[in-house]
């Protein structure tokens, strides 16, 4: 396997956990705030939400590994979290996490996604900055050595 390709699924992977778990963490709100008291809530709860995790995180596949301009990556940065909203959003509905007609739960759905796509997105620009650097530190040793 490629080293590129080790490193796009070790990405979705990162994202699916870090997703799933942001997941987790908005639908306790989210329950809590709709359905208070003692909600019953379903055990498909369990797969429904990393499975709309993992489809969130195939979203991974629309930023290539490649210098793009700044608007270019604007835009692929807005269709990345569009496509996230139709697929939590789509999957609210389809899985009756929101009630139909109800504008209330269906906007709290969406801030709770606006909140955990920056923080994956911060989480994901970090690691790539991290990883950048650390290329860059390599490729200046690896100079300095040819030089001498």
């Amino acid at each position: 396997m490629s080293e590129t390709v080790k490193r796009r699924v070790r990405e979705i992977l990162l994202t699916f956990c870090m997703v799933t778990t942001g997941s987790v963490l908005v639908s306790a709100a989210y329950i809590k705030v709709f359905w208070p008291g003692d909600p019953q809530i379903k055990v498909g709860i369990l797969w429904q939400i990393p499975v709309i995790s993992f489809v969130c995180s195939l979203g991974n596949f629309l930023h290539p590994y490649r210098e793009v301009s700044r608007r270019r990556a604007m835009l692929q940065k807005i269709s990345h979290y569009l496509y996230i909203n139709v697929v939590v959003l789509g999957g609210g509905y389809y899985f009756a996490w929101i009630e139909k007609g109800n504008m209330l739960m269906a906007m709290t759905m969406a801030f709770g996604i606006m909140v955990v796509f920056v923080v994956v997105s911060a989480v994901v620009w970090s690691w790539h900055k991290r990883e950048t650097e650390h290329l860059n530190r390599k490729l200046q040793e690896y100079q300095a050595k040819k030089g001498d």
